[in-house]
């Protein structure tokens, strides 16, 4: 048992370094937070495991004795002063409170309580023994903040995705602070650090931490591999998938595929300009033989830009208007769509120009039109398009109501040559020709949600450096995620 001390501070600490090295200055007092909380751990794993192990085995060398044990104390002094001042920051700074200067006051403000105490301990008690009633409600003050900040920040998240991970990380976190505030904080009275013996009065609660601590070790641990957690996620996928792009090299086979779906569109609007020409109406004709001027440029810009391996694509960038480029994709698409029996929307919540290459980001938006064409019912089909802000990215989402994509397919779908389609022309190209030129922006392409019977909701995620507003506009408003959620319910 003794050596699985040892596990919880390393667990804590692991994880916390972890958690701060992918986003550093977004994850820096959530990932001290779990620092500070595996300090108690390591003091008491150097009493009860490391010492006893090292004078077993007679590798205690006198030298390294005493700073052992000054490290021990000043573990503990850290975890009782410290710990809940860091994680009450950490809820600070979780969201619920978006004002950059209060947040500053605030983080200075809410130190001096804890400097107080501890300075008052080191003028009037011993060093190496702790009183438990002194701080104990000072430390339960802060930790309550803490807990209230992180679950205030869940409760104010309107993005239905993101409200989702922060429900997970407010609820794991305070539920393993209320522990430790029951078990050390209210089960400890007193406490006594000597070289090499501990006296400690409390009612032996926290011999169960281990289980707390390792469970939410588990647990975190889980929900990064599985869905994210403080903006992390893991994914095996990911890495086949920058290593499947790197090997491909079979370009041609990629503009074949974008040709394929533009002589879709010229097929039918053709079709069209006939049956008006043959029943008089003139000025429909003529609109649907400017659609296919506008197909066929679009066709010839693409032959030339295209070389001869699906790594060269070369953005050529300049500022497009957003709702330029959305109603560019869906005007050539709508008669088509509309002839299937499908219908088109596009709506832009948030104005302004991107910087992007329209060749390229056109192609990939009609890429997905058509992928989500395919899959829905042949009567009733709905697609969406919808552009907004959500906080560092400018997204493009498109939705439809098909049949849904498998959670074993979703991570595979990015792949070339993976395809759920049984039609022989499909070559599975399609998506990673979109995830090139979304890493060709240095943004992403992702399933945001996918459910069978009910539809699917692909993002491009654009870095917002790349978005300029038409005019102020509230990053934090209601946007892609939120109406996702809303719009699969509605199916």
């Amino acid at each position: 048992m003794n050596w699985l001390y040892v596990a919880m501070f390393v667990s804590l600490w692991s994880l916390g370094i972890f958690i701060m090295s992918q986003h550093f200055r977004q994850n820096l007092w959530a990932g001290l937070s779990l620092l500070c909380g595996g300090t108690a751990s390591f003091a008491f794993s150097v009493h009860l495991t490391i010492v006893p192990f090292l004078q077993d085995h007679d590798w205690l060398a006198p030298w390294a004795s005493r700073p052992l044990y000054l490290a021990s104390v000043f573990a503990m002094t850290v975890y009782f002063y410290l710990f809940p001042y860091v994680f009450c920051i950490s809820g600070l700074r979780f969201g619920a409170v978006r004002n950059r200067k209060i947040v500053l006051l605030l983080t200075f403000i809410l130190a001096l309580p804890p400097a107080v105490l501890l300075g008052n301990r080191l003028l009037n008690e011993a060093w190496n023994s702790f009183t438990i009633s002194s701080f104990r409600w000072w430390s339960g003050l802060l930790f309550g903040l803490g807990c209230c900040l992180y679950l205030l920040s869940w409760a104010l998240e309107k993005e239905y995705y993101a409200k989702r991970a922060k429900r997970r990380v407010a609820l794991l976190f305070s539920a393993a602070v209320v522990w430790a505030f029951t078990a050390d904080f209210l089960g400890f009275r007193t406490l006594k650090l000597e070289e090499w013996r501990f006296e400690l009065a409390s009612n032996e609660a926290w011999k169960n931490n281990v289980f707390v601590i390792l469970g939410l070790v588990g647990a975190v641990m889980y929900y990064t591999i599985k869905y994210g957690f403080l903006g992390i996620k893991l994914r095996i996928e990911r890495e086949r998938l920058h290593s499947s792009m790197r090997a491909l090299t079979m370009g041609v086979s990629i503009l074949n595929h974008s040709i394929k779906n533009e002589i879709q569109k010229i097929s039918y609007l053709a079709e069209k300009t006939n049956d008006y020409i043959v029943s008089g109406q003139t000025e429909k004709s003529k609109q649907t033989i400017e659609q296919v001027h506008k197909v066929a440029r679009h066709m010839l810009m693409m032959v030339s830009r295209i070389k001869e391996k699906a790594d060269d694509i070369e953005l050529i960038e300049k500022d497009c208007d957003i709702d330029w480029l959305l109603d560019s994709v869906a005007g050539p698409l709508k008669p088509q769509l509309e002839g299937r029996g499908i219908g088109l929307q596009v709506s832009v919540e948030t104005h302004g120009t991107l910087r992007c290459d329209p060749v390229h980001l056109k192609e990939t938006l009609s890429n997905l039109l058509h992928n989500g064409a395919d899959a829905v019912p042949e009567q009733g089909g709905e697609l969406t398009v919808r552009a907004c802000l959500v906080k560092k990215h400018f997204v493009i989402e498109v939705c439809d109501n098909g049949c849904g994509i498998p959670k074993d397919r979703q991570a595979k779908i990015f792949e070339p040559f993976y395809t759920t389609k049984k039609n022989a022309l499909s070559f599975g190209l399609g998506l990673s020709y979109c995830a090139a030129v979304m890493h060709k922006h240095k943004g992403d392409i992702a399933v945001i949600e996918s459910e069978a019977g009910k539809g699917t909701a692909i993002g491009l995620y654009f870095p917002l450096s790349r978005f300029r507003p038409a005019a102020r506009v509230h990053r934090y408003a209601p946007g892609i995620f939120a109406s996702a959620g809303r719009r699969f319910t509605r199916f």
